[in-house]
């Protein structure tokens, strides 16, 4: 496996647009098409937010919390792998379920970010790795699962 990209960065809000410069400069770098940037760019982007949102909530808050994004790229996929030192949490288990059919006014918040992670990559995992959460992300570069 080739390690494209691997960025360590405060859980804060702020360090999205960090992140998604780096994307943005590495799918320039490595030929990726919109759609592909897009979609790895929107799946991070829902994963750190809900770190520095929910992952520190003993008041710590993410003063010291840590995100580290490694992608790889392996035989016409990627591995997009996230770490954060948040709070025990398995987004793919423990984020409710959206209510697709429900009216904007009625949906009550939560879990269609995650929905989005889901519907986007072709494979999703998580573990929790000593004190880190250890999420997986598998895209297909092709877009054929």
């Amino acid at each position: 496996m080739k390690e494209l990209l691997h960025l360590k960065v405060s859980a804060k809000l702020e360090e999205l647009q960090h992140i998604e410069s780096e994307l943005e400069r590495l799918g320039e770098v490595e030929g990726w098409d919109a759609d592909l940037i897009y979609q790895v760019h929107l799946a991070l982007e829902e994963l750190a937010v809900n770190t520095a949102a929910y992952g520190f909530p003993q008041g710590d808050g993410p003063a010291n919390g840590v995100i580290e994004i490694r992608i790889l790229s392996r035989q016409g996929a990627l591995i997009i792998e996230y770490w954060d030192n948040g709070i025990p949490f398995n987004p793919f288990e423990e984020a409710p379920e959206p209510d697709l059919d429900a009216s904007v006014k009625e949906r009550r918040i939560g879990g269609l970010g995650v929905h989005f992670v889901r519907s986007m990559m072709d494979e999703v995992g998580y573990r929790r790795h000593g004190d880190r959460n250890h999420i997986t992300l598998a895209k297909w570069k092709n877009g054929s699962s």
